[in-house]
Order: structure tokens, then C-alpha cells, then sequence
């Protein structure tokens, strides 16, 4: 069965090529990255793969912690979409090199493994691609899952090539599965119990942000708040969110004097019109790049970029905002990282996951409006109510950490730079 998929997969390359090429030389950056135009540099310990954003917001997660037991590891990542590019761009440029997988023909993937010459690969999620299984394979590679599904859907379809898939997944050396339904799944083509175990979901354990009474209080004198009081951010506002917050905030503070809030919107080219809103709420308007302690009347407005996840860290509260109004939310998990309880709106579309893990752990609470969010944030101030916090002892044993130190036990003895 590889034999028909690499002829049928090479015949369709032939075809396609000319079209593929065309577009590489009107520097499409997708296309001359899978015809292997633009090739990284090589060698590296550790290749990842994740096909698109998604993937590469968890293989972000799973190098942060491989940078604690191997910070020395020269880490490539390989992408298939200009979505999961970008997000690589934008999270993991750091810590690692990448670029776009290319097509899966054999001698692409050859020149690849050639260019790269990795010790490990590492697969996110569900990419099953033969050319790359079995490249690594053939040359002594070990091959680990990471973070692997297997949905209904797909079962299904696998259940079709049955004896091909089951040959590809005898190639791994170890499976990391997100839910027992997953391990049953895999099972079925043969994976046996002592090369797979259930470790969850990778997206949820990211490295904890340093928290210390001392980092603390020095975040909170850089933004102007005193020790002794409650501060409320609210992160990534949109509009028709800092209306609302603006105006439960003058409510609270009515019982809570010592109550400051920082208004961090989602771009920083509505400056001018949140600190109208400030100001037309009857507060007075502080900017955080100002000196000196905030007064009681005044509200901060975050106008810097790249601070918001450390001053998540001196929150003693926080809300993420595109979940009061119908945008889907945004990141939900940062305050959690930082061990500041989360408090959001319902329309949470986009981060699903995200909020139903954050209540199950009693890590925040989602609101139903406005006035449900003045509630509970009435009732945290008054102490009625309390949150967990997220500590690292809770990352032990957790889906990353039982990856992480896996890889890095492979990589030991076998790294390019010691």
C-alpha cells in the first residue's frame, strides 16, 4: 500500500507541478517553502511537526518545557498552512527554527531529512503523512505522538487502509493520547498498551509565569498600585466591553475604595477611544506609562505592548475580554498561567476548551452578562467567593511533562550540541 501511495501521490505531484511552481515564482512564500525552494538550516536535535496553528500553540507549549530539561536542544519545527506559519512566527521564533513541510514525495522529504538530520521527530495531533513516518523510520529515528486524536470521523476513514495505517503506526516508538476513547482507537491498529498511555490534553500546561511577593510588588509600583490594593485587569477588551466594565467598576468601587482596574484593550490604535470612554464615565484617565501611585479615581490604560502577561502576575483578579460581546473570546489561559483567577464572558466560540477546563478546575468562573460579572466580582471582593490557583506541583505528572522528559531522555547521549 506505501508502494500505490507514493506512485499515485507522485503521479498527481507531476501533474500539479507546473501550476505549484508558477506560483513559487511569483513568491508565494507557502509554495516555494514545500517545493523546498527556501530551506532551513540544518542539523538540529529535535523536528517537529504541526500542521497548522493550533499544533504549533501546543508544540509551543510541549519546547517551553523541553527548554527546562534541554536548553540546549536545537529544535526545527515544519508547518503545512500559512496559518500555522504565522502563529510559529509569532509564538515559538524564539526557541525554534521553522518551515513549511514539504509535499509528501519521497525525494522531497528525503532532501529534507538530509538538510535537517534530526535525532527525534516528534508528530502533533493526527499529521499522518508515509513519506515523513517513514523517512525517520528507515533511518533509526525514533518517532513520538504527541497530543494524538483519532476523531470518529477519522477512525472511520482509517478503518479503510486499515493494513497501511497499521504498518505507519508500528514505525512510532511511542504514543502520547489525549482521552482513553483515543487509546482505544489506536488500539484497534495494533498499538499496544506499553507504547501508548493517556496523558490529556497538552494545550493546558504551559510553564507557570514566575510569581513572587517581591516580583509582585515591583510590577504593581511600576503600574502605580499600592500593595494594599485589589487590582482588577481586564485584558483584550473590544468595544462595547469597556463601556460595561467601566461603569460595574464605578459600582464596585462604591464598597471597594481600594479597587484599581487596568482597561488593557485588544489594539492599542483605540487608545484614544477607550481614554474618551474614561473619561466620559467620570473617572479620570492615567496612562500606564505614567509615574507616580494611582489615584482612587483613576483608571489605568495599558498603552504599552508586551506587558500584559507579566502584570497578569500582580492581578489579584482579572477578565478577558471578546467574551462579553460576540466575538469568541480570547485567551483565557493567560491569567490561569500567571495564578490569577479568570472571570469571562459567554461567547466563548473560540476558546471552548479553554473555559470548560478553567471551571472544572475552579480556576474562574464564566458570566452570563454584565451585571452576573458585577455579581461575582462583588462576591470575590467581599471573600464569599474563592478561586484555585493553578501551582506547578499541578503540572506534575501532566501530559507535557510526561512527554517532555520522554523526548528528552531520547535526545540524552544523542544530541547534535552537548
Amino acid at each position: 500500500m506505501i508502494t500505490v501511495y507514493r506512485l499515485l501521490n507522485g503521479a498527481i505531484y507531476v501533474l500539479a507541478s507546473p501550476f505549484l511552481r508558477a506560483r513559487a515564482r511569483r513568491g508565494d512564500s507557502l509554495w516555494r517553502g514545500r517545493l523546498l525552494w527556501d530551506r532551513p538550516e540544518g542539523p538540529v536535535d529535535l523536528w517537529i511537526h504541526a500542521a497548522s496553528a493550533g499544533e504549533v500553540r501546543m508544540a509551543a507549549v510541549l519546547i517551553q518545557h523541553l527548554r527546562r530539561e534541554a536548553p540546549d536542544t536545537a529544535i526545527h519545527v515544519t508547518v503545512m498552512t500559512e496559518a500555522g506559519f504565522n502563529a510559529a512566527r509569532d509564538v515559538i521564533a524564539e526557541d525554534a527554527s521553522v518551515s513549511y513541510y514539504p509535499i509528501d514525495v519521497r525525494r522531497h522529504v528525503t532532501v529534507l531529512y538530509e538538510q535537517l538530520r534530526p535525532k527525534v521527530l516528534v508528530i502533533a495531533e493526527t499529521e499522518i503523512w508515509p513519506n515523513l513516518i517513514t523517512g525517520a523510520s528507515d533511518r533509526g529515528i525514533p518517532v513520538v505522538l504527541v497530543n494524538g486524536r483519532m476523531s470518529p470521523k477519522a477512525y472511520g476513514r482509517y478503518k479503510t487502509i486499515r493494513s497501511m495505517f497499521a504498518g505507519l503506526l508500528a514505525r512510532y516508538d511511542r504514543f502520547f493520547l489525549k482521552s482513553d476513547e483515543d487509546l482505544q482507537r489506536y488500539a484497534y491498529f495494533g498499538v499496544s498498551a506499553d507504547k501508548a498511555s493517556v496523558t490529556g490534553d497538552m494545550k493546558f500546561d504551559a510553564p507557570l509565569a514566575p510569581r513572587s511577593e517581591g516580583r509582585r510588588r515591583e510590577l504593581r509600583s511600576r503600574a502605580g498600585i499600592g500593595e494594599n490594593d485589589t487590582l482588577l485587569i481586564a485584558g483584550s477588551t473590544r468595544p462595547g466591553e469597556e463601556a460595561l466594565l467601566l461603569d460595574m467598576y464605578k459600582r464596585l468601587r462604591d464598597n471597594n475604595p481600594r479597587l484599581r482596574l487596568i482597561l488593557a484593550p485588544r489594539h492599542l490604535d483605540r487608545l484614544e477611544e477607550v481614554s474618551h470612554l474614561i473619561t466620559s464615565s467620570g473617572a479620570k484617565l492615567r496612562l500606564y506609562s505614567s509615574d507616580g501611585p494611582v489615584a482612587g479615581d483613576e483608571v489605568v490604560l495599558l498603552d504599552r505592548m508586551g506587558v500584559l502577561t507579566d502584570l497578569y502576575t500582580a492581578a489579584d483578579i482579572a477578565f478577558v475580554g471578546g467574551t462579553l460581546v460576540d466575538l469568541g473570546g480570547h485567551n483565557l489561559l493567560e491569567p490561569v498561567w500567571a495564578g490569577t483567577p479568570v472571570v469571562f464572558g459567554p461567547s466563548v466560540d473560540n476558546v471552548a476548551e479553554a473555559a470548560a477546563y478553567i471551571e472544572s478546575h475552579r480556576f474562574g468562573r464564566r458570566v452570563g452578562s454584565a451585571e452576573e460579572l458585577s455579581t461575582v466580582l462583588a462576591d470575590f471582593l467581599s471573600g464569599q467567593l474563592r478561586f484555585a490557583q493553578k501551582t506547578e506541583s499541578d503540572l506534575e505528572g501532566s501530559a507535557t511533562v510526561t512527554a517532555v522528559r520522554y523526548i528528552a531522555a531520547l535526545l540524552k547521549g544523542l544530541k547534535v550540541h552537548a
